[in-house]
Formats: structure tokens, sequence, C-alpha cells
């Protein structure tokens, strides 16, 4: 039963996609662009709540509880600390760029000067 409203969720979904896509054929002339809109909106939830009732949904409904439990006991950097760790990075990361720009120097003279034999 499990597969069954997975399949049908993915049908429902689908069908809204394509009827999104194929509402002014369908209908016959101009439609408002609100209407598609509405039709895509209403085969998502209605895709959503189909899916949510199989045993993968209600797992997933379960496991996202768990996070948003877990979410909360997270403790988080405060100002000071992110700022002082984005600017160790930010130098890090010049610090590294300098030494790959001399370590790109070092050997274009060395491949150039001393065994090509080419001045610049």
């Amino acid at each position: 039963m499990n597969k069954v409203k997975i399949i049908l969720a993915l049908v429902v979904l689908c069908t809204g996609i394509y009827v999104y896509y194929a509402f002014p054929d369908l209908v016959g002339g101009e439609v408002s662009t609100l209407a598609p809109v509405a039709v895509l909106l209403v085969s998502i939830l209605a895709a959503i709540g189909i899916a949510a009732t199989s045993e993968s949904g209600r797992a997933l409904i379960e496991f996202s509880k768990g996070s948003q439990i877990e979410l909360r006991k997270m403790v988080w950097p405060t100002k000071q600390e992110t700022m002082q760790t984005t600017m160790i990075v930010l130098v890090m990361v010049v610090l590294v760029a300098l030494f790959l720009w001399l370590i790109d120097i070092a050997v274009f003279e060395v491949i150039y000067d001393l065994l090509l034999g080419v001045d610049n």
C-alpha cells in the first residue's frame, strides 16, 4: 500500500504540472495566470497529503520533528565569535593566495629561465 500511495502522489503531482503548462489549450483561449497556478498548488498540496499518509511520509514527518528538537538544542555562536572566525578565514585565504602566488612565480622562473633559457 505504501508504494501505491507514493505512485499516486507522483501521478497527482505530474498531472498538476501537466495541467499548469497545458491549461490554456485545455480550457481554450485566454486564461488568467492565477488559474493554472492554483491548479498546480492544489496538486502539490494533494500530492504532499497523499505522500504523508504513507509509511515513508510518516517517517519523514517524524524525522523532521526530531530534527527540530535537535536544532533547538544547538548552541549558536555569538556575533563576536562569528566575526572573529570570519576574519581568521579571510586572513588565511589571503595568506594561502600569497603563498600560491609565490610558488607560481618560483615555478615559472625555474621552468622558463633555468630549464628553457628564455629571458622575460
